[in-house]
């Protein structure tokens, strides 16, 4: 018991930081010495080359037919939206459909997407493909909200399927402020223009 208190007692100023013994230089090799052995075995040489290569991995340049794989494997995914809201004015309607139809709607309608997505995919980030991609949502959006207010019969409502595509494929592609932009841009339409 009296041990502790002159322990504490003995130690009482100093922080515990001080108390934990510093490291020394155990293989007793200098600093020199060390860099000399690791430039001989050329460790940094490979470090350096390696960085280079992942540099060069960053800047590799999307070819035209990476483009074009881009394109037919995103028009399928379109190609079935599309089907899928072609089948939906058709129920909405009481017109029959059916699956086979749809696997038709779907190959149709892919084809018809692919050029469109291979020219805005390639584009996309420039600023003046962005520009029309949202001029291009905002039409297409607003006209598909004064078809499905205004146009009842099914022959307009046929339209629609596509206008909803394309209109989800813009947004999809735009950057996110833009996309935000024409969205409340459509909004403001069917709140403000169709609501009369």
């Amino acid at each position: 018991m009296k041990k502790s208190v002159v322990d504490k007692q003995k130690y009482k100023g100093e922080p515990l930081i001080n108390k934990i013994p510093s490291q020394t230089n155990h293989d007793n090799i200098s600093n020199e010495e060390k860099l000399r052995l690791i430039d001989q075995t050329g460790l940094l040489k490979k470090v350096k080359i390696r960085e280079q290569e992942l540099i060069k991995q960053k800047q590799h340049v999307t070819t035209t037919s990476e483009y074009i794989w881009q394109a037919i494997f995103l028009s399928i995914p379109f190609g079935f939206l599309m089907a899928t809201f072609d089948v939906t004015v058709k129920v909405q309607y009481s017109e029959p459909w059916n699956y086979p139809g749809l696997v038709v709607k779907c190959a149709k309608s892919a084809p018809a997407l692919a050029p469109l997505i291979y020219i805005t995919n390639r584009h996309k980030s420039k600023r003046v493909t962005q520009a029309l991609m949202s001029v291009g949502s905002a039409l297409v959006g607003s006209f598909l909200m004064y078809t499905l207010r205004h146009s009842p019969s099914l022959g307009q409502m046929m339209r629609a399927p596509g206008l909803a595509t394309v209109w989800v494929y813009f947004i999809i592609q735009l950057e996110l402020i833009p996309a935000v932009l024409t969205l409340a841009l459509v909004a403001s339409y069917y709140y403000f223009g169709l609501a009369k």
